[in-house]
C-alpha cells in the first residue's frame, strides 16, 4: 500500500516540473526588464498553475471529496493538521497557526503581479501601439478573476447588507512588492473587480482566443462578470454576461463517446475551455477520492461513471486508499478538468442559475439538459418533469444543484457554491460526512471553516491582514 503511494507522489512529482522563460525574471521591488510590447505580452503566455488542487482542501470542507490519496484512518490518527480539521470539521483547530504557507496564495498574488506590470509599463512601452489597449484589458480581466477566486477562498461569502463592514482582502493594483497591501472591506474587494472586468474593458478583447486556453477572450471576459455577480446574488444583472460568454462559445464536451473509448479523454486544450487554470498537474480529477455522499450522486446513466474501463470511478480503488468503503476514488491519467478556470459547459449551469433563480424555470432546465445529453446516457429531461407539472423554484434549484455538484467534481466551484447558498434562506444547509466507524462529522452553513486562513508567511508580515473568520 505505502509502495503504491510513493509511486504515485513521484508520478505527480514529474508532472509538476516546468520550465522557465528568463524574460520573465523580475527584479526586486517589482522591477522588470520587458520594455517592448512583444516581450511584455510574455507575461499573459502563462500556463496558470495554482499549485494545490482544489480538491485538497476546498472539495473536503464542501463534502465533495475526502482529498487525493488520503487514509482516512491515517488523517484521524493526527489532530494538529489542516487535514484533520477539515475532514472532522473541527473549528477549534488553530488552522493560522497550522498554515505557515499558502502556495495557492503565492502563485495568484505572483500572476497578480505580473499582470500589474503589464499594466504600469505597457502604455511607454515600444512596439505595436495597436496591440497595447487588448493587453491591457486582458491584464484587467486576469487581475479581477484572480482577486475573485482569493476573497471567495480567504474572506466569507458577500452579502450585500454586510459586505461594507466584513473583511475582504488585500486588492493589489500596482507591481511595487516592497509596499505594504492593506486588506479593503469586502464590498471594496468586490468594487475594485467590478471595476477591472468592466463593459469597457470586456469590449477590447479579442472575439476569440479558442486556439490558446491560456489568453483571455470576449468569451472569458463575459464568463468573469458573469460569475462576479452571480457571487454577489444579482442574479439578473449575471445573466446577460453569461449568455453574452456562450453566444462567444458555447463548444460542450462531449461524454458519449467514452461509451465507445471506455476512456474518459479531456484535453486540458479542449475548446469548451474559456482559460485554462490548473492546480498542481494537469491531470483531475485524478487520484481524487469522492466522500461517500458524493459518490452516490451520479445519475443511473452516467457515462463516466458506467463505461470509464481504463481508470474511472472506482470504490476498490476508493477503499484501498482511504481505508473506508462506498467512497470513489478516479485513476484516470487523460483527464484535465479545468480546476480554477471556467469553460462552456459550467457557464450553462450559471446561466441555467440566473434563469432560474429570476423566473425564468423552464429556460433554466433547459440549459442543464444542454450538458446533460451529453454526459447521461437515455438521461430524463428536467424540461419534460416541468412540462409535466410546472416545478417551484426550489424543485428546480434542488434538480440543478445535484447535476452541477457532478459536473463541477475537481473544481472550485462547488465550494463556492456552498457559500453562497449557506447565505440564503431557503438554500442553507448543514453538511453531513459518513466516514463508517471513524465518525460522523457536520458543518453548518455559519462555520468558520468556510474560510480559509491568510498564511503567517504573509499576516506577519503585513498587520492589516486579520483573519475574516
Amino acid at each position: 500500500m505505502k509502495t503504491i503511494r510513493i509511486i504515485m507522489g513521484c508520478i505527480a512529482l514529474l508532472l509538476l516540473c516546468t520550465t522557465c522563460d528568463n524574460k520573465l525574471d523580475i527584479v526586486p521591488k517589482g522591477k522588470t526588464t520587458l520594455e517592448n510590447v512583444t516581450d511584455l505580452e510574455l507575461l499573459l503566455n502563462q500556463e496558470w498553475e495554482l499549485s494545490t488542487h482544489p480538491v485538497s482542501d476546498l472539495g473536503i470542507i464542501c463534502n465533495e471529496s475526502l482529498g487525493q490519496m488520503l487514509s482516512i484512518p491515517d488523517e484521524l490518527s493526527q489532530s494538529n493538521t489542516l487535514n484533520h480539521a477539515y475532514l472532522t470539521y473541527d473549528e477549534q483547530a488553530d488552522r493560522a497557526k497550522l498554515t505557515n504557507q499558502d502556495a495557492r496564495y503565492e502563485a495568484i498574488y505572483k500572476y497578480i503581479n505580473y499582470m500589474n506590470i503589464l499594466l504600469e509599463k505597457l502604455p511607454d512601452a515600444t512596439g505595436d501601439e495597436s496591440r497595447k489597449a487588448p493587453l491591457m484589458a486582458e491584464a484587467r480581466i486576469f487581475r479581477a478573476y484572480f482577486h475573485w477566486l482569493l476573497v471567495n477562498i480567504y474572506a466569507q461569502q458577500y452579502d450585500a447588507a454586510t459586505a461594507a463592514e466584513k473583511g475582504g482582502i488585500a486588492y493589489v493594483s500596482n507591481p511595487d512588492v516592497s509596499e505594504q497591501k492593506t486588506k479593503l472591506s469586502l464590498e471594496e474587494t468586490y468594487q475594485c473587480i467590478l471595476q477591472d472586468c468592466s463593459d469597457d474593458i470586456i469590449e477590447q478583447l479579442s472575439d476569440n482566443n479558442a486556439t490558446n486556453v491560456f489568453r483571455a477572450d470576449k468569451a472569458f471576459g463575459y464568463a468573469v462578470r458573469a460569475k462576479v455577480l452571480m457571487q454577489m446574488k444579482r442574479y439578473d444583472e449575471a445573466l446577460p454576461y453569461a449568455l453574452k460568454a456562450l453566444e462567444q462559445n458555447s463548444k460542450l464536451e462531449d461524454r458519449s463517446t467514452i461509451k465507445e473509448t471506455l476512456s474518459w479523454s479531456l484535453p486540458y486544450d479542449t475548446p469548451g475551455n474559456y482559460v485554462y487554470m490548473r492546480g498542481a498537474t494537469r491531470v483531475a480529477p485524478c487520484m481524487e477520492t469522492l466522500s461517500p455522499e458524493t459518490s452516490q450522486m451520479f445519475e443511473a446513466g452516467d457515462y463516466v461513471n458506467n463505461y470509464d474501463a481504463a481508470g474511472g470511478w472506482s470504490e476498490m480503488y476508493g477503499q484501498m486508499f482511504a481505508g473506508i468503503s462506498n467512497c470513489k476514488l478516479y485513476m484516470g491519467w487523460s483527464t484535465s478538468a479545468n480546476e480554477y478556470g471556467i469553460n462552456a459547459d459550467r457557464m450553462c449551469y450559471t446561466a441555467a442559475e440566473c434563469y432560474i433563480r429570476t423566473g425564468e424555470i423552464r429556460k433554466g432546465l433547459e440549459l442543464v439538459d444542454r450538458v446533460r445529453a451529453k454526459r447521461v446516457e437515455n438521461y430524463e429531461p428536467f424540461v419534460a418533469l416541468y412540462d409535466q407539472q410546472a416545478l417551484s423554484e426550489e424543485e428546480a434549484m434542488a434538480l440543478l444543484q445535484k447535476a452541477k455538484w457532478i459536473e463541477c467534481i475537481s473544481t472550485y466551484e462547488n465550494f463556492f457554491d456552498c457559500k453562497r447558498w449557506n447565505s440564503e434562506e431557503k438554500y442553507k444547509r448543514v453538511i453531513t460526512r459518513n466516514l463508517g466507524e471513524y465518525g460522523t462529522y457536520s458543518i453548518g452553513p455559519d462555520s468558520p471553516l468556510w474560510v480559509l486562513p491568510f498564511p503567517a508567511n504573509a499576516t506577519r508580515y503585513n498587520p492589516s491582514l486579520t483573519q475574516n473568520y
